[in-house]
């Protein structure tokens, strides 16, 4: 019965991340409308809808990385990587918008990288070798 609540949970989590990243995508011109409330305009949106969904994405692949896994040291390093993110990409890539008018393929990749959760997703396969890699060794080290 645990393990049946157990997997019932991990479905949930999966499939509300996975609900979330679509809905952050289909309603990515409503989020930029719901920060023109606030009497934001021209940068100041601009800054306020990439840093929403920059976060928002990274946390929803973070709530699909436990649902996958159920480990709190892969959240947590999910976690760091998402503030290492915000720093070294996401604040770049806002000052590079806004301070030249440069708009080449560094531009366009960290664009990519800021609207798509790209660094949260190779953590994916990332965590399944190290699980499968530390079966290995633990097998490894049982027939010894």
């Amino acid at each position: 019965m645990i393990e049946k609540q157990w997997d019932m949970r991990r479905f949930a989590l999966i499939s509300l991340s996975l609900m979330g990243l679509i809905m952050v995508y289909l309603l990515q011109r409503e989020i930029q409308h719901f920060f023109s409330t606030f009497g934001l305009s021209g940068y100041q949106l601009f800054i306020a809808g990439r840093s929403f969904r920059f976060i928002v994405n990274d946390l929803l692949m973070i709530l699909l990385i436990y649902g996958l896994y159920m480990k709190r040291k892969y959240v947590i390093f999910a976690f760091y990587l998402q503030l290492i993110g915000i720093i070294l990409i996401l604040i770049p890539y806002l000052v590079i918008k806004y301070n030249t008018p440069y708009n080449g393929p560094l531009v366009s990749f960290l664009h990519r990288l800021v609207i798509n959760p790209l660094l949260m997703v190779l953590l994916i396969p990332a965590f399944f070798y190290q699980e499968r890699y530390s079966e290995i060794e633990t097998t490894k080290n049982d027939t010894k």
